[in-house]
């Protein structure tokens, strides 16, 4: 009876863990075949900046460079207005310095011209003199026939010693003439010295304000120290900040047009081309997407060494729809006109170039835009008139969102419609595993699941469009029906989900 009975509960035990795997898949979570429209798209994150700007350099004043005066955060600047006045107290300190240094030199010069004048007067009646004692001591010698030897004798020695004489003062005359005209050299060159650094500070003192080139928004820069840890935060530049020459202070915008650069994998580049649409969410306006399009797009892939993503990618430029941009921040419809008017007087004329024109984009790439720095252009852009006149422009109006595009670099997330797929067989990505390199998909039949082998057509961020090999209504796993409890817990993909593919394949 025991032995029955023992036998009894080995052969349910049997049953019990043979049945386990059907239990396991009747459990198995699942979703069903569908059809209708895929939308395929891809993601990328990017920077917003302006395509025409140009950045105002804190110019280098050989001494303190201290912000006296700064435009307003978010303010129009029409073309000539100020941005940025720098204390030109210690220029202009050096400047006297060397206006009196110049005067100094200048007053030694006349003076060793004038006592030259007196000397050459002087040396030119020592040389008559000694001129007319060589003459005198020549009729003297012509007397030496009437003298006598030694009278006679006297007679040739004084006419020798005359000339001699008249040798020496000739000679010294010259001396002494290079000497004064050598000292007078030298107090010249000090003077061409003393010009040439009083030119320099002049130009300085031009450099002590910055102008706007052009009509656009004025954006501030960060006055960024030289040491730096993550989490730090950074002011804004204001006024009393003392800058280390050479850093950027400010931005002139064209509102006009507005770009975001982004970088793409090797997949999904295949997948875009130019004028696609994308919808642009920036950072700075959450819940708002702008309308875009895909402006253009480099031709080799670069790796950024400052990344820790070893792969290469693709530069990509996104154009904005700034009207719509403009709405969305609530500017009036005759502030857009306005802007938009002067932004096309700005697209005209030629842009400034300080230092020649702005560097060739690279082999295959987008073309950049590239700021213009601005130090040292008040004095060949600007004369002494317009420089003296310029005023700060008006600060910005209240409750204007302007700010929010006031830095380059702002983030924005783009989505990139790749495709409109109608009518299309699709299953999530959860439900697509690789097997021997092939795609596979667990479809239910009964209470347990078959493996299907599919032919892919398109991939979305979630969806995979398949061409043949799955009907409308079938019923797919979202899990891998055949991996154990161990091999899940060992990490075994047993041929994985397909849920880290990349999209677009």
């Amino acid at each position: 009876m025991l032995i029955a009975l023992a036998a009894l509960g080995v052969w349910r035990a049997y049953g019990f863990f043979t049945q386990m795997p059907q239990r396991q898949q009747q459990l198995m979570a699942t979703t069903r075949v569908r059809r209708g429209d895929v939308i395929v798209r891809s993601y990328a994150r990017g920077e917003l900046r302006a395509t025409r700007s140009v950045t105002l350099i804190a110019p280098n004043l050989f001494g303190t460079v201290q912000v006296t005066r700064l435009a307003p955060l978010g303010s129009f600047a029409h073309e000539k207005d100020l941005v940025v006045e720098f204390d030109d107290s210690e220029v202009n300190s050096r400047l006297e310095e060397k206006q009196l240094e110049l005067d100094q030199i200048d007053e030694q010069i006349k003076k060793a011209e004038a006592d030259l004048a007196v000397r050459n007067n002087q040396d030119q009646v020592d040389l008559l003199t000694a001129r007319f004692g060589v003459r005198r001591a020549e009729l003297e010698v012509k007397r030496n026939e009437l003298l006598s030897a030694i009278d006679a004798k006297k007679n040739v020695l004084s006419l020798e010693e005359a000339k001699r004489r008249l040798q020496q003062l000739e000679h010294d005359i010259k001396s002494k003439q290079e000497q004064s005209e050598a000292q007078i050299a030298v107090f010249r060159a000090n003077k061409s010295k003393g010009v040439l650094e009083l030119s320099r500070e002049k130009a300085r003192l031009q450099q002590v304000k910055l102008l706007a080139p052009m009509t656009g928004l004025v954006a501030i820069r960060q006055n960024r120290p030289n040491f730096f840890f993550p989490g730090m935060q950074i002011p804004d530049i204001r006024e009393g900040d003392q800058l280390n020459p050479g850093i950027a202070v400010a931005d002139v915008l064209d509102l006009s047009e507005l770009e975001v650069l982004a970088r793409v994998g090797e997949l999904d580049r295949a997948n875009l081309r130019e004028g696609q649409d994308v919808r642009i969410q920036l950072d700075a306006i959450p819940g708002k997407k702008i309308t875009g399009r895909i402006k253009s797009m480099s031709g080799a892939a670069t790796a950024n060494i400052f990344s820790s993503d070893p792969a290469k990618k693709f530069d990509v430029v996104f154009s904005l729809d700034m009207k719509e941009l403009f709405k969305t921040l609530g500017v009036k419809p005759e502030r857009i006109q306005q802007i938009l008017a002067v932004a096309e007087q700005n697209r005209r004329k030629p842009a400034p170039s300080p230092g020649g024109p702005p560097p060739p984009a690279a082999p295959g790439g987008p073309a950049k835009a590239a700021p213009l720095p601005m130090a040292g252009m008040s004095a060949a852009q600007f004369s002494d008139k317009e420089l003296a006149d310029a005023k700060l422009p008006p600060p910005p109006e209240e409750n204007s969102q302007f700010e929010v595009l006031l830095r380059p670099g702002l983030l924005a997330d783009i989505e990139i419609i790749v495709e409109k797929i109608p009518n299309a067989v699709h299953i999530p990505v959860q439900a697509v595993f690789e097997k021997d390199g092939k795609l596979v998909a667990y479809v239910k039949t009964g209470n347990r699941f078959e493996e299907r082998f599919f032919t892919p057509l398109k991939r979305s961020e979630s969806t995979m469009v398949v061409s043949k090999g799955l009907q409308e209504g079938d019923v797919v796993a979202l899990a891998d029906p055949t991996l154990s409890k161990s091999d899940k817990k060992r990490g075994k993909a047993g041929g994985g989900a397909m849920g880290a593919l990349p999209g677009g394949k």
